[in-house]
C-alpha cells in the first residue's frame, strides 16, 4: 500500500514537470516548426503539389536568407550609435546607406520571384506572396493575444 502510494506520487510528480517543461518550450520560438507551418500554409493556400512545393521552397527560403541578412544591416544602420551630436554627412551617408539597402532588398525580391515563376506558375507563385503575408499577419496576431492572455492553451 505504502508502495503503490509512493508510485503515485512519483509518476504524479513526474507528470506535472513534463507539462511544466512542455509549457516553457511552448513559449520560446523554434524556427524549424515555424517553418515547417509557413511552409504548409503557404503551399495549401498557393495550391502547390508536391513537386511544385518541392521545386519553390529552397528558392523561396534563399531569397528570405538573403533578405534577412539584408534586414540585420538595415536595422545596425538604424541602431548605430543614434547620437544627437554627430555631423550631418554621417547622418546623411546612414540613410543613404539604409536606402541602398532598401534598393538591394527589392533588386534580391524581383530576381527571386522570376527564378520562382520559372518552376511553378505566376499564379500561384502571386498566391505564395499572398499567403506569405496573411501567415505573418496572422502569427504576430496570434503572439499579441499569447501575450496578452499568457495562460491560453496552445492550440
Amino acid at each position: 500500500m505504502k508502495n503503490t502510494f509512493l508510485f503515485i506520487i512519483l509518476l504524479l510528480c513526474s507528470s506535472i514537470s513534463m507539462l511544466a517543461q512542455q509549457q516553457h518550450e511552448n513559449r520560446h520560438f523554434n524556427p524549424e516548426e515555424f517553418r515547417a507551418k509557413l511552409e504548409d500554409f503557404i503551399g495549401r493556400k498557393a495550391g502547390f503539389s508536391s513537386a511544385e512545393a518541392q521545386a519553390f521552397f529552397p528558392i523561396f527560403h534563399q531569397m528570405k536568407e538573403e533578405q534577412r541578412n539584408l534586414q540585420k544591416e538595415i536595422f545596425k544602420q538604424k541602431r548605430n550609435n543614434p547620437e544627437e551630436n554627430l555631423p550631418e554627412k554621417e547622418y546623411s551617408d546612414r540613410i543613404q546607406r539604409i536606402c541602398d539597402l532598401n534598393t538591394k532588398m527589392a533588386e534580391i525580391q524581383g530576381t527571386y520571384y522570376k527564378k520562382l515563376y520559372k518552376v511553378v506558375p505566376a499564379q500561384k507563385v502571386y498566391k505564395a506572396m499572398l499567403a506569405e503575408d496573411y501567415f505573418h499577419r496572422m502569427m504576430l496576431r496570434q503572439l499579441d493575444q499569447r501575450r496578452k492572455n499568457p495562460h491560453h492553451k496552445k492550440q
